[in-house]
C-alpha cells in the first residue's frame, strides 16, 4: 500500500487530504461522528422520514454548538466518568438493537449518548461545557412533549379553516364544515395525523437550537421568533392541506398518485424543510440586525466623511 501511495503523482498526491493524528481529541471527536451516525441509522430504520430528518437537525445543532469548543478541546476524563461514559454508550447500542416504531425511547437516546460522550471527555464536574449540545438534544424528547401540549381538535378545525382562505384567495370556491374543506367536486377532512402538530412543534424546536447556537440578543427578537415559529409550520401545513383539497377536487383522490406524494411521507417531509428553510431565512436577517458592521466598512465611512 505504502509502494503503491508513492507512485501517485505528486499532483494528485498534495490533493489528498493527510489522516490525522491519532491524538485524544481527535478519538473522541471521531467517537462523536460514529455515535451520531449509529444514532441517525436507528432512526432511519425506524422513524418516519421526517422525524428522520428532524434529528438530523437536531444533532447537526448540537455539532454547531459545539464548533466553539473544538479549539481547547482536550479529553481528559476522570475514572469514574470514563466508567459511567462507557456504560451509558454500551447500554445505547445494546438499546438500539431493539427499538421499535413506536418506541418513544428512541428520542432520548441522543441526549444520553451525549451526557456518556461529556463524561469521556471532562472530569464529571466539567461537563456543563456541553451545556449548548445537551440542550439541543433535549429538543428530540421535548418534541413529543410539544406535540402532547397543542390541542388536536381546535388545531384541526384551525388548519381547515386557514386550507380554505388559501383556497378563497387562488379564486376557488369552497366551504367549511367542522374540520373539513368541502369543494364542489371534492373535499378533504383534516384528521389530527394531519394538522400539522409535528410540524409546528419541530418549527418550535428548531427556533430553540438556532438560539443556542446563534443567540439573539433583544428581548424583543426572542419574542418575535417564538412567536412566528408555529405560525410558519402552521401556514406551510395549511397549504398543504390546501393542495390536497385541489387534488381530491380534480380526480386526484385517496389512491392516486399525486394524492399519496403531497399527503404521505415525502411531502410532508418537502413542507417542514419549506417551513424550516423560510424560519431560517426571517432568523438570519433577524441575525443580521443585531450584528456590528464590518471594520472595513466603518473605515470605509469615516474616509468618506472626511
Amino acid at each position: 500500500m505504502i509502494q503503491l501511495f508513492n507512485h501517485i503523482p505528486p499532483g494528485l498526491k498534495a490533493k489528498i487530504p493527510a489522516i490525522p493524528p491519532a491524538t485524544p481529541r481527535n478519538l473522541w471527536l471521531l467517537l462523536t461522528a460514529a455515535v451520531a451516525t449509529q444514532n441517525l441509522a436507528a432512526f432511519q430504520s425506524s422513524q418516519d422520514e421526517h422525524i428522520t430528518v428532524f434529528a438530523a437537525l437536531i444533532w447537526g445543532g448540537a455539532l454547531i454548538c459545539l464548533e466553539d469548543q473544538l479549539e481547547t478541546l482536550d479529553p481528559n476524563p476522570q475514572w469514574p466518568g470514563l466508567v459511567a461514559g462507557a456504560t451509558l454508550l454500551s447500554w445505547v447500542i445494546a438499546r438500539t438493537a431493539i427499538i421499535l416504531h413506536w418506541d418513544g425511547v428512541i428520542f432520548f437516546l441522543p441526549l444520553i449518548s451525549c451526557i456518556a460522550l461529556a463524561m469521556l471527555c471532562e472530569p464529571i464536574k466539567g461537563i456543563g461545557r456541553f451545556r449548548d449540545s445537551l440542550l439541543c438534544l433535549l429538543m428530540l424528547p421535548a418534541f413529543n412533549v410539544v406535540m402532547k401540549l397543542i390541542p388536536e381538535g381546535p388545531l384541526s378545525v384551525l388548519t381547515a379553516h386557514l386550507s380554505s382562505f388559501w383556497l378563497s384567495i387562488l379564486g376557488f370556491d369552497n366551504i367549511v364544515r367542522n374540520k373539513s374543506v368541502l369543494m364542489p367536486t371534492g373535499g378533504v377532512e383534516v384528521l389530527p395525523a394531519c394538522n400539522g402538530v409535528d410540524m409546528i412543534a419541530q418549527v418550535i424546536c428548531i427556533a430553540v437550537i438556532f438560539l443556542l447556537a446563534f443567540p439573539l440578543r433583544s428581548l424583543l427578537s426572542r419574542i418575535l421568533v417564538f412567536t412566528l415559529a408555529p405560525l410558519i409550520g402552521l401556514a406551510s401545513n395549511t397549504i398543504r392541506i390546501a393542495i390536497l383539497a385541489l387534488c381530491v377536487a380534480n380526480g386526484n383522490g385517496k389512491g392516486s398518485g399525486l394524492f399519496r406524494f403531497f399527503h404521505d411521507d415525502i411531502g410532508s417531509l418537502i413542507f417542514s424543510g419549506i417551513a424550516v428553510f423560510v424560519f431560517g431565512i426571517l432568523y438570519m436577517r433577524l441575525l443580521e440586525r443585531e450584528l456590528a458592521p464590518l471594520p472595513a466598512v466603518i473605515h470605509e465611512h469615516t474616509s468618506h466623511h472626511e
